[in-house]
C-alpha cells in the first residue's frame, strides 16, 4: 500500500513538472510574440537613424517619449499603491459566505491578501496610466526645460507667448492627468472602505471592525483625497483663464472680447476660489465635526458656475456689449488684428496699390510677350498625362507629380516642368519576392522627364529636354547642364515603396561621399540583423534567401514623407508632397516642413492640411532626400522663427543652417504654396487694418473661380512663374495668387511672393483700387466662354469626340494695366494625350485664341476697339462693354460689302472681324 501511496506521488511531481514546463513554453511563447515585434521594431530604428546619421535623435526621441510615459505610469502605480495599502490598514478581518445549494461555505480573508490585491491593481491601473500618456509629454516637458522668451507679451496677462504655447499645454496636460489618477484612487479607496465597513457592508459580508486606532483612518483619508482633487480642479480652473485668449466667445469673428475679458475672466477667478474653499471643506470635514460646511461650499460653486458661467457673460454681452459693440471691442480686434498677423508671419507684408489703366491707354505688347514667355502653360495632370502615355515605357514606371522649377540655359532662365520615373509596385508583371523586393530593375526607379513648361511642339506636345531610358538630352534640344542626370537611380521617391534589398555596388561618387552623406541602407551583416528584419517585416524569405549576403542593404521607408515623418517626429509638419530637382547629376527632393501650433494667443484657429487648425505657421524648414541614398538633410531657413529655435536646441545635430545648403540646391528652393495659400485665406479679413473696418466686415476677400480640367469651378490655385513685377528692374521666380471681394468676381488684390535666394520669403500685396473696376479671372474665362469665335471653335472639337481643357488661366501686370492668358488643350476620349493647341490672352475686355502666343497677341494688339472710350456698364458679377452700337455696326457692314465687290478680302477680313467683336461684347452683356 505504502510502494502504492509513493507512486502516485511521483506520478503527481512528474505531472506538476510536466505541466509548469507546459505554463513555462507557453508563456515564453507569449512574451516573444508580444515584445519581438516591439522589441525589433526598436532595433531596426535604431539601425535605421544610425544609417542616416541620426543616432542621437533616435536615443533621444526614445529616452523622452518612453521616459515619460514611463514616469507616468509608475508615479500612477505608486500613488494608487500608496493610497490602497493606506485603506488597506482599516480593514479587519472579515468572512465572506457563499451559499452552493444547501452547503455554505465562509472564507476568511485577511488584510495582507487585499494589500497583495492592491499591489496588482496599481500595476495594472500604472501600465494603463502609461499607456495612456501621450508619447508628445515627453517631449513637452524637454521643450519646457529648454524654452526661452520669444520677446513677445500678451497685452491681457502680460506673459511671453512662449508660456502659452510651450509651458501651458503641458501644465494642461499634466493636470488632466493627475485629476484621472486621483480620480481613479478615490474610486479605488471607496471600494475598499466599503469593506472597512465605514460605506455600508454589503450582504454575505461578515465583518470584524479594526483597532480603535484605525477606525477615524478612512474618513481623513478620503477627505484627504478629496481635498486634492478639487485643489486640482481649481489649478485646471486657473488655468483655463489663460484658454480664453484661444478660445474667445466675441461675437467679432470670436475673437478674445470685452464680455472675455470683464466676465468670463472674473467669473473663473471667483470659481477658482470657490473650488479652493469646497477643497477645503472637504478636508475638514474628515478631521472635525464640519458636516455642515460642504454643502454650503458645493452649493455656491453650482449655483455660481451656472450664474457666473453662463448668465453673466450672457447678460453683459446683450445689455452692454451689443448696443456699444465697437466702442468695447475696438482695442480687441486691434489686438486680434495684430496677433494674428505675427501669427501667420504677414507683419512684414508690402501692401502697394496697383494703379490700374485701361489697355487702351497703351500696352507695351512686346514687354506683354516677354511677361507671357515665363509662365508655364503646362498644367499638372496635362503634363502627367502626356508623361504616362509617352515616357512611362513599361507597365511598373509611373509619374506621380509634375512640378514647376527654373533652370538657367544659355537663354536665361527659364521655366522647365519635371517629374521623376518611379517603380509602381502593381504594375510588376510577376509579382514574386525576388521582384518585388531584390530584382534591381523592379525596385529602382529611372531618372527624370524634363520639358519646357512655357511652350509647345508644332504637335501641341510639351517640348522635351530630358528623355528616355536611361534619361538623356533630347538631340537639337538646348538642355540645360544641370539636368543632365549620371546617377538616375531612384530608390527613394515620393511614393510608398516596399521594402528593398540592394545587392548592387553603388555608384563610384556616392560610394567615396559615403561617409559624408549617410549610409545607402543598413548593412545585413550578421544573422541578428536578418533575424530582425525578418520579425519586423513579418517575412521568413528574408532568413531562407540565398540572394542575401553579408554585402547586401536593407532600404526600408523609401518614400519621402515616411522618412522624413519618422525622423522629425510630430515637431515638424510637412502638408505638401516633396518636388524634385537635379543636383550635380543626381536627384534630390525637396520638402517643405512647416511649424505649427494651435496655442499662440489672440488669434483664430484655421484650417491647415492635415491638422484641426493652427493659429502660427512657419515654413521653417527645408529638408533635402537623396533619391539614390536616402540621405535626409534638414535646413533652417527662418532663423527667426522661436519654434524651430526651440526645436533646434531640444535636439542639437539634428537640424543645419542655411549657409550650409550647396549654393546650387539653394537656387532651387521656393516659397510654399501651402504656407502662400493659408496666409491668403487669412488675408481675406485681416487686410482690413482699422477696428472699424474690421468689425463690420465690409471690405472681405475670398479666392476667384476658375474651370478646372473638367469645367467645373475650382477656387484659383496660386502658381509659379517668371515675371517682373512693377517698378522692379528684373523678373524673378514668383508665386502669385488673387482675390475678389467676397460675392463679386472683379479683382481687388494679387498676392505675389518671391522666390530667388537673395530675395526669398518677400511678400507683396498688390490692391487694386475699388473704382477700376478690374475683370477678375472668373470674368475673364466668361469673356471667353461667350465669344462666337472660340464657343463655335469648342463646339466643333467637341462635337468631332475629342474633350476641351482649359488650363490655369495666368494673369500678369503689363506696365499699369493687367493681361490674361489661358492655354486651351485637345484630347481624345479614350487613352487621351492632351495636345495644347491653342493660347487664348485677354486684357479683360477683348479677347483672342490663337495656335501661338505671338499669334494671340498680335491679334489682341490688332482688335483696335477704343476701350477708354466706352461706357463701363456692370452685370451682376461682371463687366462689359457697350457702344452706339448701331451705327458702327452698319459702318462695319457696309466697309465689308465695300471691300468685297472690290474683292480687298483683307479689308473684308478686317471689317468682319471688327464687327464680330462688337457682336461679341453685345451677346456677352445680354448673356449676363
Amino acid at each position: 500500500m505504502a510502494h502504492h501511496t509513493r507512486g502516485n506521488n511521483i506520478v503527481k511531481l512528474k505531472n506538476f513538472w510536466r505541466d509548469r514546463g507546459i505554463v513555462l513554453l507557453v508563456s515564453i511563447a507569449f512574451l516573444m510574440v508580444f515584445f519581438g515585434e516591439f522589441v525589433s521594431k526598436v532595433y531596426l530604428d535604431k539601425l535605421w537613424f544610425e544609417s542616416l546619421g541620426y543616432s542621437q535623435v533616435f536615443w533621444k526621441k526614445l529616452l523622452w517619449e518612453w521616459g515619460g510615459r514611463l514616469t507616468v505610469g509608475l508615479f500612477a502605480c505608486v500613488f494608487i499603491y500608496v493610497n490602497l495599502k493606506l485603506a488597506c490598514k482599516s480593514v479587519g478581518t472579515f468572512r465572506i459566505r457563499r451559499k452552493l445549494g444547501d452547503l455554505v461555505i465562509s472564507e476568511e480573508l485577511s488584510a495582507n491578501y487585499l494589500t497583495k490585491m492592491a499591489l496588482i491593481i496599481s500595476l495594472v491601473f500604472g501600465a494603463w496610466f502609461g499607456l495612456v500618456a501621450s508619447s508628445n509629454l515627453g517631449m513637452q516637458i524637454l521643450f519646457t526645460l529648454t524654452n526661452t522668451d520669444w520677446k513677445m507679451i500678451d497685452p491681457i496677462f502680460g506673459k511671453d507667448l512662449s508660456f502659452f504655447v510651450i509651458n501651458l499645454p503641458l501644465l494642461e496636460t499634466l493636470t488632466g492627468l493627475l485629476i484621472g489618477m486621483v480620480t481613479l484612487t478615490l474610486v479605488s479607496v471607496t471600494v475598499t472602505d466599503v469593506l472597512s465597513g465605514v460605506i455600508g457592508i454589503p450582504k454575505g459580508i461578515e465583518w470584524t471592525p479594526p483597532k480603535n486606532k484605525a477606525k477615524q483612518l478612512p474618513r481623513k483619508h478620503l477627505s484627504s483625497l478629496g481635498f486634492i482633487l478639487f485643489m486640482l480642479f481649481s489649478g485646471s480652473t486657473w488655468l483655463s483663464r489663460y484658454g480664453l485668449l484661444t478660445n474667445g466667445s466675441s461675437s467679432v469673428q470670436n475673437i478674445f472680447g470685452y464680455t472675455d475679458y470683464h466676465a468670463r475672466l472674473p467669473v473663473l477667478v471667483v470659481l477658482t476660489a470657490l473650488t479652493i474653499v469646497v477643497a477645503v471643506s472637504i478636508f475638514a470635514v474628515g478631521f472635525r465635526n464640519l458636516k455642515a460646511t460642504l454643502p454650503i461650499g458645493i452649493s455656491l460653486l453650482l449655483v455660481f458656475g451656472f450664474v457666473g458661467g453662463q448668465a453673466y457673460p450672457s447678460f453683459v454681452q446683450k445689455f452692454r456689449v451689443e448696443p456699444n459693440e465697437l466702442a468695447l471691442e475696438g482695442k480687441f480686434i486691434e489686438d486680434n488684428i495684430r496677433f494674428t498677423r505675427a501669427g501667420f508671419d504677414l507683419t512684414d507684408l508690402e501692401r502697394k496699390t496697383f494703379q490700374y489703366q485701361l489697355p487702351d491707354n497703351g500696352v507695351d505688347w512686346s514687354e506683354a510677350m516677354q511677361q507671357f514667355n515665363g509662365l508655364p502653360v503646362w498644367s499638372a495632370p496635362a503634363l502627367l498625362t502626356t508623361y504616362r502615355q509617352l515616357e512611362a515605357r513599361f507597365p511598373y514606371y509611373e509619374f506621380f507629380g509634375a512640378t514647376v522649377d527654373r533652370y538657367n540655359t544659355d537663354n536665361g532662365v527659364i521655366p522647365v516642368a519635371l517629374s521623376v520615373r518611379e517603380i509602381l509596385p502593381s504594375g510588376i508583371q510577376d509579382r514574386n519576392w525576388q521582384n518585388v523586393h531584390i530584382r534591381d530593375e523592379y525596385i529602382k526607379g529611372n531618372g527624370i522627364v524634363a520639358s519646357v513648361a512655357s511652350d509647345r511642339t508644332p504637335e501641341g506636345r510639351p517640348p522635351m529636354l530630358i528623355s528616355g531610358i536611361p534619361p538623356d538630352a533630347i538631340e537639337s534640344s538646348e538642355a540645360p547642364e544641370e539636368l543632365i542626370l549620371t546617377k538616375p537611380a531612384v530608390y527613394v521617391g515620393s511614393s510608398r515603396q516596399e521594402y528593398a534589398i540592394l545587392n548592387q555596388n553603388l555608384s563610384m561618387e556616392t560610394e567615396a561621399n559615403e561617409n559624408d552623406i549617410g549610409s545607402h541602407g543598413i548593412p545585413l551583416n550578421s544573422w541578428l540583423r536578418t533575424l530582425a528584419t525578418a520579425w519586423y517585416f513579418q517575412d521568413t524569405n528574408l532568413l531562407f534567401s540565398e540572394d542575401l549576403t553579408n554585402e547586401s542593404r536593407l532600404l526600408f521607408r523609401r518614400d519621402v514623407l515616411t522618412r522624413v515623418r519618422h525622423i522629425a517626429g510630430s515637431i515638424i509638419h510637412f502638408p505638401e508632397d516633396p518636388y524634385p530637382i537635379v543636383h550635380e547629376g543626381g536627384l534630390l527632393w525637396i520638402l517643405e516642413g512647416f511649424t505649427i501650433t494651435d496655442a499662440f494667443p489672440l488669434t483664430n484657429l484655421t484650417e491647415f492640411d492635415g491638422t484641426g487648425g493652427v493659429n502660427y505657421a512657419r515654413n521653417s524648414v527645408k529638408v533635402t532626400v537623396d533619391a539614390e541614398t536616402g540621405a535626409t538633410i534638414f535646413y533652417i531657413v527662418d532663423e527667426e522663427d522661436p519654434l524651430i529655435d526651440l526645436y533646434r536646441r531640444g535636439f542639437p545635430g539634428m537640424f543645419v543652417g542655411l549657409e550650409e545648403m550647396p549654393s546650387k540646391v539653394r537656387e532651387h528652393t521656393r516659397y510654399s504654396k501651402s504656407m502662400l495659400d493659408l496666409q491668403a485665406r487669412k488675408l481675406n479679413q485681416y487686410h482690413q487694418e482699422t477696428a472699424r473696418v474690421f468689425h463690420g466686415q465690409q471690405d472681405v476677400w475670398t479666392l476667384p473661380q476658375e474651370l478646372s480640367q473638367n469645367s467645373s469651378t475650382v477656387p484659383y490655385r496660386s502658381e509659379y512663374g517668371i515675371y517682373k513685377l512693377p517698378d522692379e528692374k528684373d523678373e524673378a521666380f514668383l508665386l502669385t495668387t488673387a482675390f475678389v471681394p467676397r460675392g463679386r468676381q472683379n479683382l481687388t488684390a494679387i498676392l505675389v511672393a518671391h522666390n530667388d535666394p537673395e530675395d526669398y520669403g518677400r511678400l507683396v500685396l498688390f490692391e487694386v483700387p475699388a473704382q477700376s473696376q478690374v475683370p477678375g479671372p472668373r470674368q475673364v474665362e466668361a469673356l471667353i466662354e461667350q465669344d462666337p469665335i472660340i464657343s463655335q471653335q469648342f463646339s466643333l472639337w467637341r462635337t468631332g469626340g475629342s474633350q476641351v481643357w482649359t488650363g490655369h488661366i495666368h494673369l500678369v501686370p503689363v506696365g499699369e494695366t493687367l493681361l490674361y492668358m489661358e492655354p486651351v488643350f485637345l484630347a481624345a476620349e479614350e487613352d487621351a494625350i492632351p495636345e495644347l493647341r491653342r493660347f487664348v490672352v485677354s486684357d479683360g475686355y477683348r479677347v483672342s485664341m490663337e495656335p501661338t502666343l505671338l499669334e494671340a497677341i498680335e491679334a489682341l494688339k490688332g482688335t483696335g476697339t477704343n476701350i477708354s472710350n466706352l461706357e463701363i456698364v456692370e452685370f451682376g458679377d461682371t463687366q462689359v462693354s457697350t457702344v452706339n452700337w448701331p451705327r458702327e455696326a452698319l459702318e462695319m457692314l457696309e466697309k465689308a460689302e465695300a471691300a468685297a465687290r472690290d474683292f480687298d478680302f483683307s479689308t473684308f477680313g478686317k471689317a468682319l472681324q471688327e464687327l464680330r467683336r462688337l457682336l461679341q461684347d453685345l451677346s456677352l452683356s445680354e448673356a449676363l
